[in-house]
C-alpha cells in the first residue's frame, strides 16, 4: 500500500513539474489532469491560423513528441487549422515516467487555484494566463474560500470562490488582473445553477450600460454602480474546472464612498447587503435594529466593517426603511410622492424596476441588493446595486414552480414597498417610469439587443471551446439538478422568452403614456391641483423642473395667466 502510495505520490510530482513548465510560443500551457490535456490562452487572432512556434519545457525530458513525431526541447513546431477545441498529440517522458495527452487552445484567459477550500479562508495559490502574456509570472499567494447561498450547500460542486490576495508576509496586496479595477479582493462566478452559464455577468453589464448614474456621480465620475467581470477558464488542482467570471465585489472602493472618519469615529460612507427575503428586507413590516448588531433581520453591515467600527450606525438606511413603511400603512400617498427623493436615489430606483421587471428577477427585487449612502453628512439618499443575477431570464431552482418565471407573469411579486408603491399607488411615479421604460426600449431594451448580448457571449464561448469544455465537464451535474448542459439549446431558450418577454411587457406592463393636456402635475387628470401647479410657476414658486415644462400648456415659450385659462378650460369640459 506504501508502496503505491509513493508511486502516485511520485507521479503527481512528475505531472505537476512537466505540465507547469510546458510553454508554447512563450504562453503557459496548463495541465488538466482529469482529461490528460494542457490547456494554452493565445491571442483570438491566431485561431484560424497555423501557427509555427517554440515547445519548450522547463524542465529535462526525454522522448518529446509533437503529433507523434520525436522533437527536441525548444525545437518549432506547427499547430495547424488552430480551432476551439482543436486538439494536438503531445507526450513526453521525464524522469522515466511517461506521459500522454493532447494540447488544445482557447483566447480565454486561463486561472489556476491551488489549494484545499472550504467555507473558511485558506492558504492557497493563484495564477494568471492571459492570452496576450508571454511572461512568466510567479504563483500568487492568497486566501481563498467557498461563498454563496444556496450555490453553497452541502453536495454542490462548482462553486463560487472569494480570493484575498497576499504579500510574502501574508499581508494583504492589491493586484491588477486583466483590465478591472487594482484590488487584493476579488470574485469567481461559476454560474452554477445557470444553464446557459452567463446569465449574472450578461445582466450585470446590461445594469452597468442602461442604468442611470447615482446622484453622487457628479462628484466621483469613477464610481461604478455595479461590478465588471471578465469570463476565464479555471483549473482547480490540475483538474478543468469550467467557464467561471473573475467579478469585482460592490464595496467601498467600487462605489467610492467617502471613507469612515476613525480618528473621530464618525459615519460617512455607508454600505447594507440585503441576503434574504423578509418583511424587513421588503420594508414592509421592519423588525427593530440594534447598533450593537451586524444584522439587522435579513439586512448586513458591509461598511464600514462592523468587526473594526462597534456600535454600527443603522440609522440611515433605517429611516428610509421605515419612511416607506410608515407612508405606506398610513396610505399617504401625497407624502409618500414628496419625500421618497430624501430618501432613495429615485432615478436609480426606477431604473433598478424597470430592469428587474424586464428580466423577471424574482431573486432580485428586494434580496440580494446592496443600499449605499455616499456621504451620510451631506445627503442620505440610499443607492441601490443589484448583486447575484443568474435566476432570470426564464432561469429557475428546481424548486420553483414554471409559472415563476414565465415570460407573461404579471408583477405582483414585488413585495418591495417602495417600487409596488410607486407603481401601484402613485399616478405621478408609474407615469415617470413607464415614459423612462419607453426611453431605453429604445437602445438597451431593444428586443434584438437583448438578444443579441448574449449571442455575442456564447458564441465566443462556442468558438474558443469552452462551452464544449464546460458541457463535458458539467453536464448531468447535481448541481443542475442532472440536466444535460447544452448552452447553445439555451440560447434558443433565452431568446425565445426575451421576445415573449418583451411583447407582454410593452403591453400589460409597461404600455405607452397618453398625456392629458393641462395635466400639469401628471397625476392622469386635469382639475384644480393644475391650476394651483400653474399658479406656482407662474408666481416663481415651483421647483420641479418637469411641472414648469409641463405649465406651458399651450407651447408659446412662456408661462402665464394663458396656460392657466387653458387648464381652466379643460376643467369646464
Amino acid at each position: 500500500m506504501r508502496r503505491l502510495l509513493s508511486i502516485i505520490l511520485t507521479l503527481w510530482i512528475a505531472i505537476t513539474a512537466c505540465g507547469q513548465g510546458l510553454y508554447i510560443g512563450g504562453h503557459k500551457a496548463v495541465r488538466d489532469n482529469l482529461n490528460s490535456k494542457w490547456l494554452c490562452s493565445i491571442p483570438r487572432d491566431y485561431f484560424g491560423t497555423d501557427w509555427t512556434t517554440s515547445l519548450v519545457m522547463d524542465s529535462t525530458c526525454t522522448k518529446i513528441k509533437f503529433n507523434n513525431v520525436s522533437i527536441a526541447n525548444g525545437d518549432s513546431v506547427t499547430f495547424d487549422s488552430i480551432a476551439g477545441g482543436k486538439e494536438y498529440p503531445f507526450s513526453l517522458i521525464y524522469d522515466g515516467l511517461s506521459m500522454k495527452g493532447k494540447i488544445t487552445f482557447t483566447w480565454l484567459p486561463i486561472m489556476e487555484l491551488n489549494g484545499k477550500f472550504s467555507t473558511e479562508y485558506a492558504s492557497g495559490t493563484v495564477s494568471l494566463n492571459t492570452p496576450d502574456s508571454t511572461t512568466r509570472e510567479n504563483d500568487m499567494s492568497a486566501k481563498v474560500k467557498w461563498r454563496g447561498g444556496i450555490t453553497n450547500g452541502a453536495g454542490r460542486n462548482k462553486r463560487n470562490y472569494s480570493i484575498k490576495f497576499l504579500d510574502e508576509n501574508g499581508d494583504k496586496m492589491d493586484r491588477k488582473l486583466l483590465d478591472l479595477r487594482n484590488d487584493n479582493h476579488w470574485k469567481l462566478d461559476a454560474g452554477q445553477v445557470d444553464m446557459l452559464r452567463v446569465r449574472n455577468r450578461v445582466c450585470t453589464d446590461l445594469w452597468l450600460d442602461m442604468s442611470t448614474k447615482p446622484w453622487y456621480a457628479q462628484w466621483e465620475p469613477k464610481m461604478l454602480n455595479g461590478s465588471r467581470g471578465r469570463p476565464v477558464e479555471v483549473i482547480l488542482n490540475q483538474s478543468y474546472f469550467g467557464i467561471f467570471h473573475l467579478i469585482e465585489p460592490i464595496d467601498r472602493k467600487q462605489l467610492k464612498l467617502v471613507k469612515h472618519d476613525t480618528i473621530n469615529n464618525l459615519f460617512h460612507g455607508q454600505l447594507w447587503y440585503n441576503k434574504y427575503w423578509n418583511r424587513t428586507g421588503t420594508m414592509g413590516r421592519p423588525q427593530p435594529y440594534s447598533n450593537y448588531r451586524e444584522q439587522w433581520d435579513s439586512l448586513f453591515v458591509e461598511y464600514p466593517d462592523f468587526e473594526e467600527v462597534c456600535p454600527t450606525d443603522w440609522s440611515t438606511l433605517a429611516d428610509g426603511v421605515f419612511f416607506a413603511y410608515n407612508t405606506s400603512i398610513a396610505r399617504d400617498w401625497p407624502t409618500f410622492e414628496d419625500s421618497l427623493s430624501y430618501y432613495f436615489d429615485l432615478p436609480v430606483m426606477m431604473d433598478y424596476m424597470i430592469f428587474i421587471v424586464t428580466l423577471g428577477a424574482v431573486d432580485n427585487e428586494s434580496k440580494n441588493v446592496y443600499y449605499s449612502c455616499y456621504d451620510k453628512t451631506i445627503d442620505p439618499r440610499l443607492v441601490m446595486t443589484p448583486w447575484d443575477l443568474d435566476l432570470t431570464f426564464g432561469q429557475k431552482l428546481p424548486t420553483w414552480d414554471d409559472s415563476t418565471v414565465a415570460p407573461d407573469r404579471y408583477i405582483y411579486w414585488i413585495s418591495h414597498v417602495p417600487m409596488y408603491n410607486m407603481f401601484f399607488n402613485s399616478r405621478r411615479f408609474n407615469k415617470e417610469i413607464r415614459r423612462r421604460y419607453w426611453q431605453l426600449r429604445e437602445t438597451y431594451l431593444d428586443t434584438d439587443s437583448l438578444v443579441n448580448r448574449f449571442r455575442r457571449v456564447i458564441n465566443d464561448l462556442e468558438e474558443c471551446g469552452a462551452a464544449a469544455r464546460e458541457e463535458k465537464r458539467w453536464s448531468k451535474s447535481v448541481d443542475i439538478n442532472g440536466q444535460v448542459l447544452d448552452l447553445s439549446a439555451e440560447m434558443d431558450n433565452v431568446e425565445k422568452w426575451i421576445r415573449q418577454r418583451m411583447a407582454y411587457i410593452d403591453l400589460d406592463i409597461f404600455p405607452r403614456v397618453k398625456d392629458v393636456y393641462g395635466d400639469i402635475n401628471d397625476d392622469g387628470e386635469v382639475n384644480i391641483a393644475d391650476v394651483n401647479a400653474a399658479i406656482d410657476v407662474i408666481i416663481g414658486t415651483a421647483v420641479d423642473e418637469k411641472i414648469i415644462s409641463r405649465a406651458d400648456v399651450n407651447s408659446d415659450g412662456e408661462v402665464n395667466i394663458t396656460d392657466m385659462n387653458c387648464v381652466i378650460g379643460e376643467i369646464i369640459k
